[in-house]
């Protein structure tokens, strides 16, 4: 139901454990390959060793602000990978940013020497990563894949340059920044990088993540993994139906543990039963499938069946549609405006839109 094909390899479901410090050596990718993810992404893997200052991560609910550069090392992270014994696939992910092209592929063939089955390019400047490509595909056998910064323009010409230069797959997005979480009491910033500040991933760049990845998928012909705010089974979901191939999560498993993997894909798993679906790829990309043309004759309607007269749509309805009934609130359709705010904040989903 939930197994996915990902570049030759199957994987027994489609979340990742994506680029972070639960991927850091070759001790913590073990641990992590036996929580549950279907893949594996390492930390950024850089030159040389490095230690960020500390602290380097805030927690503000679901949301993480991060300020972690470290890495172990190009040649710690070589014996990592000439001893490496996992049951899931791992990608090895160069910090493309530090170094020149000519360098990441140098670092990227030793990887792949050393064992290393997919190889992954990161970097803020979409013009390195297709110079990186062009230069790597030559060299290298194993399926090579970039990771996107956000919001980047022109992005049809940019993914048909990577295709071009022979990607396999293409991963979005990356931490949005930089930022600054304040301590109140200090008034100091939380963080301890050099002005404080950090990128902020996890709950709020959803819906951010959510329309790139719906983008990217809609013109790039490889396989997409989604990367960014996905905290539980509904995000994952999301995710696949705005056309992702693999789901990533880095602060969910940080926050809450690696046991997310396994919660996230058994409520992934159910869904998909209690809709009588019986594969995920099923569900790939139905956001752009099932689009329809924008109208403004919908309007609220409240399930009698399902309303349970707590008043919360009433309370945010600024055009006065909305009444209580003996049983249920009522929704007046002919001052009712079909804004959809009452239906965010009900907490049965009682209303819906005709």
């Amino acid at each position: 139901m939930l197994s996915t094909d990902f570049l030759g390899f199957s994987l027994k479901n489609p979340l990742a454990l994506t680029e972070g410090p639960l991927s850091g050596n070759g001790e913590l990718i073990r641990k992590a390959a036996s929580a549950g993810p279907g893949l594996i992404f390492t930390k950024g893997i850089r030159p040389e060793p490095i230690l960020s200052p500390v602290p380097y991560m805030s927690v503000h609910g679901g949301t993480l602000m991060n300020a972690d550069w470290s890495c172990i090392g190009f040649e710690a992270w070589m014996e990592v990978f000439r001893g490496l014994d996992s049951p899931v696939p791992v990608v090895a992910s160069i910090a493309k940013n530090y170094v020149s092209p000519e360098e990441a592929v140098r670092m990227a063939e030793g990887l792949q020497k050393a064992g290393a089955k997919i190889i992954s390019f990161v970097d803020y400047d979409p013009a390195q990563l297709v110079a990186t490509v062009r230069l790597a595909r030559p060299r290298l056998k194993v399926p090579l894949m970039v990771k996107l910064p956000p919001f980047l323009p022109r992005l049809e010409k940019l993914i048909a340059d990577l295709e071009d230069a022979g990607i396999d797959a293409l991963a979005a997005m990356d931490s949005i920044g930089p930022g600054l979480a304040i301590d109140l009491e200090t008034g100091k910033p939380s963080l301890g990088s050099g002005d404080g500040s950090g990128y902020v991933s996890g709950k709020s760049i959803l819906p951010f993540t959510l329309k790139y990845i719906y983008e990217i998928s809609r013109t790039a012909k490889v396989p997409v993994v989604g990367v960014g705010g996905v905290l539980d089974a509904g995000d994952a979901l999301k995710m696949v139906m705005a056309g992702a191939t693999v789901v990533g999560m880095a602060t969910a498993p940080l926050i809450w543990g690696l046991r997310r993997f396994e919660e996230v894909a058994g409520g992934m798993a159910e869904h998909l039963e209690n809709r009588r679906i019986g594969n995920i790829k099923e569900i790939r990309g139905l956001s752009r499938s099932s689009r329809g043309a924008p109208s403004n004759a919908l309007r609220a309607r409240i399930s009698p069946a399902l309303c349970v007269n707590c008043g919360a749509c009433a309370k945010v309805c600024y055009s006065r549609a909305i009444a209580a009934g003996p049983r249920f609130h009522l929704v007046e359709r002919n001052i009712c405006v079909g804004c959809g705010l009452c239906s965010g904040v009900c907490p049965k989903r009682a209303i819906g839109f005709e």
